[in-house]
């Protein structure tokens, strides 16, 4: 890669970031592509040398977090111990937060977009199509087959896992002084 297209991957990134903590802390309305190049101090037309818009910065961003989503596709093979394939997918996801910090941000960006109502349709529909529950929904009925998790509906338990996954991410971004929990205290949840 030559030089001059290694800067502009550089900015890009440099972007993505500040919109990231932009939108997580003021919403997709609440932020600006004036306050994202501020942060730079260059102009917003230079910023849109390198995203169309705001709306192409927050797209990638949702982008990137359903690709580390899709991640989460669990085999035939994996599906044989569920709880264990449990606790290794929440100690990557939590290695994730330690490793990659703007992991945790796109966990609350993604639950932000999926709860908002005015945002453009190309977002809502990205943010749709982040479903990470369904995969957690077929190990629970797996599970529970084996005998292996607690009795309930299985969309609710999915649900309720993940969302604890969510809060963990929000607490870590928020809170950065407190330790993240361990992957198997996240997996009693669904334990029998």
């Amino acid at each position: 890669m030559n030089k001059r297209r290694e800067q502009k991957e550089v900015r890009r990134e440099q972007i993505l970031n500040a919109g990231l903590d932009l939108f997580i802390r003021n919403g997709y309305h609440g932020t600006t592509t004036k306050e994202i190049a501020d942060i730079f101090g260059i102009s917003q037309g230079l910023l849109f040398h390198y995203f169309g818009s705001k709306e192409e910065v927050y797209l990638e961003l949702l982008e990137r977090a359903k690709t580390s989503m899709s991640d989460i596709h669990i085999s035939e093979e994996e599906l044989e111990h569920p709880l264990e394939h449990l606790n290794m997918m929440i100690t990557m996801i939590l290695d994730s937060f330690k490793t990659y910090p703007l992991s945790a941000k796109l966990f609350m960006l993604v639950g932000q977009a999926q709860i908002a109502s005015n945002l453009p349709e190309a977002v809502q529909q990205v943010s749709k199509d982040i479903a990470a529950s369904k995969e957690f929904e077929n190990l629970v009925n797996v599970g529970q087959a084996k005998g292996v998790i607690r009795e309930g509906d299985p969309k609710a338990l999915a649900g309720c896992f993940y969302s604890a996954i969510q809060g963990v991410a929000q607490t870590y971004v928020c809170f950065p002084d407190i330790p993240l929990p361990q992957s198997s205290w996240l997996v009693d949840i669904l334990k029998k």
